[in-house]
């Protein structure tokens, strides 16, 4: 029956919560004790310590996997998640420690790594990337070789062909690459597909500098083109009609040639006014040479729904090698690059497949070999 109060009848309850963690100040200290007996004959026998406890003192796993997940995944330097853990916990764990838990991690996901990397070599469709970064306060570049269910990340001094190959993925990838057309990638045999955002950008750049109306057309005609691809795979199309690609491509082509031959007409006549044998080809004509010469890769995504307008992908994926060095400066050791690229490549599939990050890394600071990411021990 409804409850009557002094002002009248309740109608209905109101609820509001509040969400705190746990007390600050606190963690917890388990004691594992052997016992040691001695037989009549003399012989002392110790019972053993679970597995894991090795030391007198040590930190457990969760301690271990909380200082991976910010160092490694939150960007946090050493010093400062030493900080955390005295704030948040009182307990004392040092940037040493902290570096040696990174080390650990590194380890014991060895074989997690190659499991990626097999992973990706049969993939159908894959997508690369590299951004500078530095490294012992040179410059190296880093690596991303990604799909939508795995990452792996790869830092070298290099950034041509030694550093592609030293990730040991490509020379065996045989599916489509997305990528930003840089001319290593086209030296293996994977088939090319080429991100399109680029060239929009690009395109815009010319339309602002040159008021350059077939530029401007060409975008269009690239915009319609993603629209229409997006369409199609919306109603579970494969790939689209071949008579409206023929037709997008054969308009794409003529624009660009077209485009060409007008910034070739222009670079020309520059060349006269200015008496010389030959002057340097404008950003304009390059543009226009690379979407003729590269129509078929520019416009894969309409041939095979399944491969990206861009790539998108692979940039977020590099970024957070850019917000690592804006937060934390410089990796200051080779060492350290190791370990940040195999603890963030495990990470960023884990996360990629609907793992917790924290509990993923939690696995990964225990005795954990095989195959990552399945969510058991």
């Amino acid at each position: 029956m409804p409850l009557l109060t002094a002002f009248g009848k309740t109608v209905k309850l109101v609820e509001r919560q509040v969400f705190e963690p746990g007390r600050f100040g606190h963690f917890e200290v388990t004691a594992h004790v052997a016992e040691v007996k001695k037989c009549s004959c003399g012989h002392v026998t110790q019972a053993s310590f679970p597995e894991g406890v090795d030391s007198h003192v040590q930190y457990g796993p969760v301690t271990q996997a909380l200082a991976v997940y910010l160092c490694q995944y939150q960007l946090v330097p050493y010093k400062r998640a030493s900080q955390f853990f005295m704030d948040i916990f009182g307990l004392e764990v040092s940037p040493g420690s902290i570096c040696t838990f990174q080390e650990k991690a590194y380890n014991q996901l060895a074989s997690t790594e190659q499991a990626i990397a097999d992973a990706l070599k049969v993939e159908p469709i894959a997508g690369a990337d590299e951004t500078g970064m530095r490294v012992a306060g040179a410059l190296w570049w880093m690596h991303v070789l990604r799909t939508e269910k795995w990452t792996m990340y790869h830092l070298d001094p290099s950034r041509g062909h030694s550093a592609i190959e030293s990730m040991g993925i490509l020379l065996a990838f045989a599916g489509i690459l997305v990528h930003d057309h840089y001319k290593a990638y086209f030296r293996y045999a994977a088939l090319h597909a080429l991100c399109n955002a680029h060239h929009l950008r690009e395109l815009q750049g010319v339309v602002d500098r040159d008021c350059n109306h077939l530029a401007a057309r060409l975008q269009r005609l690239l915009r319609l083109a993603c629209h229409l691809s997006n369409g199609f795979r919306k109603i579970g199309m494969k790939a689209m009609p071949e008579v409206i690609y023929q037709r997008i491509a054969s308009l794409f082509e003529r624009t660009a040639r077209r485009a060409l031959a007008e910034e070739a007409e222009y670079m020309e006549r520059v060349r006269q006014r200015l008496g010389r044998d030959k002057v340097k080809n404008t950003k304009a004509f390059n543009l226009f040479k690379r979407l003729v010469e590269f129509k078929d890769e520019t416009l894969r995504f309409m041939t095979d729904l399944n491969i990206p307008f861009d790539n998108n992908g692979s940039e977020r994926d590099i970024r957070n090698g850019k917000v690592k060095q804006k937060i934390s400066g410089c990796i200051r050791s080779k060492k350290g690059a190791k370990w940040y690229c195999r603890i963030r490549s495990y990470v960023s599939s884990a996360r990629k497949q609907g793992q917790n990050v924290f509990e993923a890394l939690l696995i990964a600071m225990k005795n954990y070999c095989g195959h990552p990411l399945l969510g058991a021990e």
